[in-house]
């Protein structure tokens, strides 16, 4: 029982090293941003401007954004108006060289319910490295002008949950309980009468085929005298 305990116990060292290596590593990004407000199938994408996150452990951040002209404004009330999205177009820079491209899109009324804030939310995986970039903005519905044609950008870092401590403690003491009851004799015994009995079972049945080969001229003899 000691050996079950402590082979538990370093199991759940190792998955809560792995869960803290995933929280440590710590990295810089730099993502270049370019926007659509055309409904067509092929996007006239725009340079928006770029993030720069200098630790993507503390999602700490710079923003750099060009302000909306009235013709990109009027673009996206049109947008707004038919319920058209904005879409956006990230390529994101790691601090090991690595280029990722990403499309994300959003309702345009959203963004003129909001003022033009939104949320970019940059999802990591466990080396830091980007695997997806969503765009969200919390409205609400609007094709109204907004006040400003400057973008007030929130950035947020995500990475994937961990997964589930196990409860070593429960497990234990139900090993415990199973021990105990196996020592008082209350343990039922669910397998079948061949489970439980084979090893008498079968050594018999092996006497009587060998006992009977060995005797084939007895049972030749009792039946003739029986003729």
């Amino acid at each position: 029982m000691r050996v079950i305990y402590m082979c538990i116990n370093l199991l759940v060292s190792i998955l809560s090293l792995t869960r803290g290596s995933e929280l440590d590593y710590d990295s810089s990004l730099h993502l270049r941003l370019w926007h659509a407000f055309n409904d067509e199938p092929e996007p006239a994408f725009i340079e928006r401007g770029n993030i720069t996150v200098s630790s993507v452990r503390s999602g700490a951040s710079a923003i750099g954004q060009n302000g909306l002209l009235q013709s990109h404004i009027g673009q996206l009330k049109n947008l707004a108006k038919y319920d058209g999205k904005y879409r956006l177009h990230v390529v994101a820079r790691t601090s090991s060289g690595n280029e990722v491209t990403f499309l994300t899109s959003i309702p345009a009324c959203y963004l003129l319910g909001s003022d033009l804030e939104d949320l970019i939310t940059i999802w990591l995986d466990s080396t830091a490295e980007p695997i997806a970039v969503s765009v969200s903005s919390p409205g609400p519905c609007s094709i109204q002008t907004p006040f400003t044609n400057m973008w007030t950008t929130n950035v947020i870092i995500k990475y994937p949950d961990g997964g589930p401590t196990p409860d070593t403690a429960t497990y234990i003491q139900k090993l415990e309980r199973e021990r105990e009851a196996r020592e008082r004799g209350e343990a039922k015994d669910n397998r079948s009468f061949l489970a439980r009995y084979w090893i008498y079972v079968v050594p018999a049945l092996i006497f009587v085929v060998l006992t009977a080969a060995a005797n084939p001229e007895a049972g030749a003899a009792g039946g003739s005298a029986q003729r």
